[in-house]
């Protein structure tokens, strides 16, 4: 006489931790910077926590901006991951949806920030960066410099974040169905 044992494996939505953790992680990193190769050769990055002193000569206020505004898109990035953690539980399951909106908006607000920071610093102004990345060479006689500006590795990561916590939502509603209640 032979009896099938089988072992239940507890079902938990292992997507949700792994976007969380990937948020987590792009909130330490760098998220927009600048490089200039060449004659002069310098490397400027900024994380979400710290911003720039000025982007180009005159645009103080531009880097105002940017440095006061980027920390509420890191406040965005970390209620997403703390909303991913809390939708893990059965009945806080919605909770992923909020936290997936909250994730996709964090990056696209910091992308127009950026582009607002960047077209007020360089407003009138020749030779300067223009749009949120790019390239620009810049020729005095003999000598070249290369600026090279755009995103950086925790914004990117951030993305990631955002379109894993989109799948998490996926994987809660199609595998770890939630029981409604019955009257």
């Amino acid at each position: 006489m032979t009896t099938k044992e089988t072992t239940n494996f507890p079902k938990i939505n292992f997507v949700a931790p792994l976007a969380a953790a990937l948020s987590l992680v792009s909130v330490f990193l760098y998220w927009w910077g600048l490089t200039t190769t060449g004659f002069v050769s310098d490397s400027f990055q900024w994380s979400l926590w710290s911003g720039p002193s000025r982007l180009y000569v005159s645009s103080a206020n531009s880097a105002q901006s940017l440095t006061a505004y980027s920390p509420l898109i890191g406040v965005l990035v970390i209620g997403s991951m703390v909303l991913l953690l809390i939708g893990t539980i059965p009945r806080a399951s919605r909770m992923l949806i909020v936290s997936s909106v909250l994730a996709v908006l964090a990056p696209i607000l910091y992308a127009f920030l950026v582009n607002y920071a960047v077209s007020s610093a360089c407003s009138g102004v020749s030779n300067c960066i223009s749009g949120p990345f790019g390239t620009q060479t810049l020729a005095a006689g003999p000598f070249t410099t290369t600026v090279t500006w755009g995103f950086q590795p925790g914004f990117y990561l951030e993305i990631v974040g955002a379109v894993l916590s989109i799948v998490a939502v996926a994987f809660q509603r199609t595998f770890l169905p939630t029981k409604t209640a019955r009257t």
